[in-house]
């Protein structure tokens, strides 16, 4: 079985090593090494990337027998190679997956709630709880424990132990294996069984930050960064906060405040706004209405409006129907094609709104449906001439 060079030195990233095993996989060749400082995706933590020999690593896996494979990008013919782990990639992992361990270990100090699941994402990580529900400010309490711990700048010690010395160790995460137990522990805060890499002091994860808080599978799933994640994540918070403290022109310590009035001011022209689509469309209702002849003892409104919104339509549509014996079929331009609506007055209980607004629509390659007196459907683009015929033949 090839040596886990990663186990006794985290931060090795150049190495040598004799190929020991070569397969041929669906994603392209595989090869198996004596000795590797290559970490397989296990545990949550990603596998590392690099080069052997100059040649691209893609995937690190671990097979059923322990062994673990290293696919290439292209096939590799030398027997002895050198490997270079892409060290920017490992050090992020260990920052993340020992931040998770102490993140966990502080939730069960603060708020008794255990991690049942952990995920390494390539932007960012999760922790799911065994809790109901977690508010920020308990989530805070918790994040304020955890940097403690990273700035006192503790030890970070792997060892092996055997399964009868397990009772020397206050476990926070049992092992799941019997043999080749390896323990991660943080003195006087965490004893966790893992076998992935880790920092050698707290100090180096530099910070945690709790970024995300959801209900998950009827427990509570936790995002958050560490180390450099973090800090590039504080850039970003801060150029946001500057560009929005420039939009506003206020200080930054005023942008919240900024942000309630100019929402204020936005209902209120909305109200504004509202009142008066509503006393435009009223009239242009008026207007329709009066230039519409009355035949054969109703009045029938057919239009195509391509300038209108089908929320206009809609509108006038609703307000005309309330008008003695109106029969409306209703067409406007949108996007994705061409939107209808079909409408009457209740005094007319002979026509259908529906089978019209169909009739119409089947007609444009389209369709919809609705109530007797009101419906609604839509249509690929058509030329106007179409659309104007389609309407005149299912209103008759």
């Amino acid at each position: 079985m090839s040596k886990r060079l990663y186990y006794k030195q985290p931060t090795l990233c150049i190495f040598t090593a004799r190929i020991s095993g070569r397969q041929d996989t669906e994603r392209g060749p595989a090869i198996r090494l004596d000795q590797t400082a290559f970490y397989p995706s296990s545990g949550g933590q990603p596998h590392d990337t690099g080069t052997l020999s100059g040649v691209p690593v893609l995937d690190v896996w671990e097979d059923e027998g322990g062994e673990i494979w290293h696919l290439l990008a292209q096939p590799l013919d030398a027997e002895d190679v050198t490997g270079k782990v892409n060290w920017p990639r490992r050090f992020d992992h260990m920052q993340q997956h020992t931040g998770q361990h102490l993140l966990s270990a502080a939730f069960v100090e603060v708020l008794d709630a255990a991690t049942i699941g952990f995920h390494l994402g390539s932007e960012s990580s999760t922790i799911d709880l065994d809790i109901p529900q977690l508010s920020w400010e308990a989530a805070f309490r918790v994040e304020e424990r955890v940097n403690q711990v990273v700035w006192k700048n503790q030890p970070v010690a792997g060892q092996f132990v055997k399964p009868e010395d397990l009772q020397d160790f206050d476990l926070r995460k049992p092992p799941s294996v019997n043999e080749d137990i390896r323990i991660v522990s943080v003195e006087g805060f965490d004893a966790s069984a893992c076998g992935g890499t880790h920092v050698a002091q707290t100090g180096e994860i530099g910070l945690i930050k709790i970024t995300g808080i959801e209900r998950y599978k009827g427990g509570v799933r936790v995002s958050f960064l560490c180390g450099t994640r973090a800090h590039h994540d504080y850039h970003r918070a801060l150029r946001r906060l500057q560009e929005a403290s420039s939009a506003l022109t206020v200080g930054q310590d005023e942008v919240c405040d900024a942000i309630e009035r100019l929402q204020e001011e936005n209902k209120t022209i909305r109200r504004t706004l509202n009142k008066t689509l509503a006393e435009l469309r009223a009239l242009a209702a008026d207007a329709i209405w009066a230039k519409t002849p009355e035949q054969d003892g109703m009045r029938r409104i057919v239009a195509y409006w391509p300038e209108r919104s089908f929320d206009e339509a809609r509108a006038i549509a609703s307000q005309l129907r309330e008008r003695p014996r109106t029969l409306l079929l209703l067409a406007v331009k949108e996007e994705k094609g061409v939107r209808l609506v079909c409408a009457r007055s209740d005094d007319l209980p002979e026509i259908n709104a529906g089978t019209i607004l169909r009739a119409a629509a089947e007609a444009l390659n389209g369709r919809g449906g609705g109530s007797p007196t009101m419906a609604q459907g839509g249509a690929p683009h058509a030329t106007s001439e179409a659309i104007s015929t389609a309407l005149k033949q299912a209103a008759v």
